[in-house]
């Protein structure tokens, strides 16, 4: 008894197949219903188009065939921060921001596409009768482009980013976009600072530009009391008081420039920052103490005490012969400072285009000849497969259901 059950409840494949043939008519019905429509649908579906270009970043220089000279080495240790994320990821980074993205949406023209319904195209602007709470902004135009009309891949192996735009109605736009993209990428890594020698770079840049200014104001400072006083002459141990002096204040500016990039990238805490305080401080004992002069002793002149450092007690020399001395001092303090500067400079350009941010174009993006989607053959073939599984699903389904009510019939 119980194998005649299972028996039963076994599919018997010749009845299912009797009972989709029985009701073929149905299922071709369906069948060819579901794909015609779709293949219609598929025709009135907005053609969207795709063009791709192709970058590499290139490679940082291995090392500089420029030499460092030995008194820049404490300077520019400050500047040795290393790089953290991979070129090809800071740049795939750029390309999907949105300031890059309001870019080349403001060079291409192509706002009134991403308005959507809310474009009026007989009047060439938004429609009239918009809301001004729903009219979104270059931000949140941006957002829509990058989620709907961009994608970027980077090849992990080869590093090769590709740059895609897909975008409808015009098969060209997609073109105009990716390759003004490249173009918009390159600006925007030489505007902005994305590595620490850039931004290094930068900051000695706006010093050199200060030491300039106030290197030719003292020069013509200089010059001015030279012509009005016929150059008021120093001895000779003057001079070697007045090169300490202006070695001691560009020591003490370099030190001071060094504790101000310290404090930009670590806390005061740090052990280099403590050690730059300490020398700042003793540097500024003994610019104070050639300032004041050995007071002690009741000379006149320039004197050198026991330890062989020269003192300058500037309170005993003549007013006119003191005037000459402050202006030639600020004057050799500018030069060495102004010399420093652009030491340090040359080294971080150096570090800087080993750290550069820049790419290699392989391919630029051309105009499609052909669209991206719909696909109608495939819409078809699916909704071919589709339609063909409803048809043989439904007319089982009718027969189980007819099969029932006439069981409870004969019961």
């Amino acid at each position: 008894m119980e194998e005649k059950n299972i028996y039963d409840e076994e599919i018997d494949l010749f009845e299912v197949w009797n009972r989709i043939w029985r009701r073929r008519k149905l299922i071709l019905a369906i069948t060819l219903s579901g794909t015609i429509v779709s293949g219609i649908i598929s025709f009135f579906i907005t053609p969207v188009y795709k063009a791709s270009a192709k970058i590499v970043p290139l490679a940082s220089q291995s090392q500089s065939f420029i030499p460092i000279p030995s008194d820049m080495l404490g300077l520019m240790g400050l500047f040795g921060a290393e790089f953290g994320a991979g070129r090809g990821a800071t740049i795939k980074a750029v390309l999907q921001s949105r300031e890059l993205a309001k870019r080349v949406i403001e060079n291409t023209g192509i706002k009134k596409y991403l308005y959507g319904k809310l474009w009026d195209e007989k009047s060439g602007s938004l429609k009239k009768d918009v809301a001004p709470h729903k009219i979104p902004s270059d931000d949140e135009l941006a957002e829509k482009f990058l989620k709907e009309n961009l994608v970027v891949n980077e090849d992990k192996k080869t590093g090769v980013i590709e740059i895609s735009i897909l975008f409808p109605k015009e098969p060209t736009l997609p073109a105009v976009i990716a390759n003004n993209y490249i173009q918009e990428l390159n600006n925007i890594l030489n505007e902005k600072a994305y590595t620490v020698a850039k931004k290094n770079r930068i900051f000695l840049e706006e010093r050199v530009k200060q030491t300039e200014l106030k290197l030719s104001q003292a020069e013509q400072d200089f010059k001015d009391f030279q012509q009005k006083y016929n150059v008021v002459a120093i001895d000779k141990q003057m001079e070697e008081g007045l090169k300490i002096y202006a070695e001691l204040v560009a020591k003490l500016s370099e030190k001071e420039m060094q504790l101000e990039v310290m404090r930009r990238i670590t806390s005061p805490d740090n052990p280099d920052v403590v050690t730059l305080n300490y020398e700042i401080n003793e540097l500024r004992k003994k610019i104070k103490e050639l300032e004041e002069g050995q007071r002690v002793m009741n000379v006149k002149g320039y004197i050198l005490d026991r330890s062989k450092k020269l003192i300058i007690p500037l309170e005993n020399v003549p007013e006119l012969a003191m005037e000459y001395i402050r202006r030639r001092r600020e004057l050799e303090i500018q030069n060495e400072t102004y010399k420093l500067l652009l030491r340090a400079l040359e080294q971080a350009r150096i570090e800087e285009e080993k750290e550069t941010l820049s790419f290699e174009v392989i391919d630029y993006a051309y105009t499609p000849r052909f669209k991206y989607k719909p696909k109608r053959k495939l819409i078809v073939m699916v909704s071919f497969v589709s339609s063909l599984f409803v048809g043989v699903f439904l007319s089982l389904l009718l027969d189980s259901i007819k099969e029932r009510r006439g069981n409870k019939v004969s019961r």
